[in-house]
């Protein structure tokens, strides 16, 4: 009787990234790209610009302090169906040959909002507060998702 061997899942993904490698560099760089955009984006805004966007940052952050219970399900419901939405679109688009450029898009525009709310809200809450407040809620959520789009990037091709 033959042995079955057992295959770990990090097994699979090291197996997947090695096969791939080429392919994780492009779609990395492509979002890094996105990211330093989203970044020089507020960086080159103009004062007014710059005021209207710390004024919405602050009047957000003010509603949220105001909620007296958030709920947390409807909150978890919405963001999952907004990231099965991305990932069905990313998977979609990655079935055919025109949607290579849809699929760079995205993930190009997934950095840029990373870099554009990573700049607003170091700009409005200051570097100190800002870079805490960005690992205590931006960067967290972050470790699972862009390394997701990126493989289903990658796995478009």
């Amino acid at each position: 009787m033959k042995k079955i061997r057992k295959v770990g899942i990090s097994k699979i993904i090291h197996n997947h990234i090695a096969n791939n490698k080429k392919e994780y560099i492009i779609f990395t760089l492509i979002f890094i790209i996105g990211l330093f955009l989203g970044v020089m984006f507020i960086n080159n805004c103009k004062t007014t610009q710059l005021d209207e966007i710390k004024q919405y940052f602050e009047s957000f952050i003010e509603k949220l302090k105001a909620t007296e219970k958030l709920d947390i399900s409807k909150l978890l419901k919405n963001t999952l169906k907004e990231n099965i939405i991305l990932a069905i679109s990313l998977w979609f688009f990655g079935t055919t040959v025109i949607g290579l450029p849809i699929v760079f898009g995205i993930i190009l525009y997934r950095g840029f909002c990373l870099g554009y709310t990573i700049s607003t809200v170091i700009l409005t809450l200051g570097v100190k507060k800002g870079i805490l407040f960005i690992f205590s809620s931006i960067f967290l959520q972050n470790i699972i998702f862009i390394p997701s789009i990126l493989a289903l990037g990658v796995s478009r091709i």
